[in-house]
């Protein structure tokens, strides 16, 4: 069974990230929950395509607008002071949404407010949880770490969107909403018991020579604007399927509820194997064939998607595409971290989130508007086509890119494995 060996899980020898694990574990699981009650819920408020697409933008929107001033202030303050507070106001944000709707008093622009606030908090705490890990783990460790986060991540997909669908049809949607709001105590838990030294004290950087200081190494490492290039043609013209996954599940699908939550579960399935395996195999083997694949496979699984009518069918390419995802985004977060000088950190990963979640609203629009005349479908396949178009045009302009690798992972022999891998402790 080398799939699942103790290298596949190195990271959690550190116990700092076991209680990080621990503490996203239960958190996730009730974001999960709450993003699949909510997609139902602007579906019932408007019964429009439109409003999928705007309120998915009004999300994204304020980590566009932030992100980077995240990422400066990751780089020049605590971050674990600083996830504190994110996770505290998304905690608050989510009781009040569930008040809202339990009162039965909720309107589209409440539902709008409440979204444009979270993506602010989540435009600090983005950066701040990605350069983050490097702190629990160290950089030999990082690839394993982030692989096994987005394994996490995307089990928490399986698990909370499937419950999120029974809890609509049995007891509403309130309860999806009170439930994650309770879950972000573990979060908050796990961070008040982590043993880090304490940080040191650093000088503010000016806003533009923070972002020239960017630029600059950006500019003397043309393999990782390549890799942001791929990234933003797939964040703008890919990712944004997600919006209309509820109108796709319905519509075009046929299926409830119940069969929408288990459609975003088999992404999250998917992504979860996918997770797993890129845990093991970024250990020792070069990144780009991964980065590649990834993207291979995630947009060919969408294309699939969006053109398929068979719910059973759909369910496969759906899991073909989440395994694609989250391999190409693993993979593409360990190449810039693995490239970047750590006092840049912060902000190098403002502009991963940037790219990841700050430009879905442009395709979150295009998306919502194209689907009014072309339907859910034939949006989702053709936005994946041209993001492939896009792909396949840098990459054959810049062969080099396929010899991308890490430059600053250490190789420490006090990081070597224990003969065994301690359990959870929270």
């Amino acid at each position: 069974m080398d799939f699942v060996s103790l290298k596949t899980f190195a990271a959690l020898r550190h116990r700092n990230f076991r209680l990080f694990y621990t503490g996203q574990m239960i958190s996730l699981t009730g974001s999960w929950m709450q993003a699949t009650a909510f997609g139902w819920l602007v579906l019932e408020l408007t019964n429009s395509s439109f409003y999928l697409g705007l309120v998915g933008a009004l999300q994204t929107l304020p980590v566009l607008l932030f992100s980077f001033l995240g990422g400066v202030v990751a780089d020049h303050t605590s971050k674990l002071r600083l996830l504190f507070i994110t996770q505290a106001a998304l905690m608050i944000l989510a009781l009040a949404l569930g008040v809202l709707v339990e009162l039965e008093v909720i309107k589209i622009w409440d539902l709008c407010i409440i979204v444009f606030l979270s993506g602010t908090v989540m435009a600090f705490d983005i950066p701040a949880r990605q350069a983050f890990i490097v702190d629990l783990v160290g950089k030999p460790d990082l690839p394993n770490a982030i692989a096994l986060n987005s394994t996490l991540f995307n089990a928490t997909r399986v698990i909370g969107p499937a419950v999120a669908g029974v809890l609509i049809a049995v007891v509403g949607m309130a309860n999806c909403f009170f439930l994650n709001a309770v879950s972000f105590l573990a979060v908050l838990l796990a961070l008040f018991m982590m043993h880090l030294p304490r940080s040191q004290p650093t000088t503010w950087t000016p806003f533009r020579r923070a972002w020239r200081e960017v630029k600059d190494h950006l500019w003397e490492r043309n393999g990782l604007k390549l890799v942001l290039l791929i990234m933003s043609a797939v964040a703008i013209l890919a990712m944004p399927f997600f919006v209309l996954l509820p109108i796709l599940a319905r519509d075009v699908l046929g299926a409830g509820p119940k069969g929408f939550g288990l459609l975003s579960a088999g992404s999250g399935l998917g992504a979860f194997l996918g997770g797993l395996t890129l845990a093991r195999r970024l250990q020792r083997r070069p990144p780009m064939p991964s980065f590649l694949g990834g993207l291979g496979l995630f947009l060919s699984g969408l294309i699939g998607l969006g053109l398929c009518g068979n719910y059973y069918l759909a369910l496969v390419f759906i899991l073909l595409a989440g395994f694609g995802m989250v391999t190409l985004l693993s993979t593409g977060n360990s190449l810039l971290q693995l490239n970047v000088p750590d006092e840049l950190r912060g902000r190098i990963m403002s502009l991963f989130g940037l790219i990841v979640m700050g430009l879905s609203p442009v395709g979150s629009i295009f998306y919502g508007s194209a689907a009014h005349y072309l339907g859910p479908g034939l949006t989702i396949a053709g936005g994946s086509l041209l993001a492939a178009i896009v792909a396949g045009v840098i990459l054959f302009r810049n062969p080099e890119l396929r010899h991308l690798a890490f430059t600053e992972l250490e190789t420490a022999e006090e990081t070597a494995l224990p003969p065994t891998i301690p359990p959870f402790r929270g």
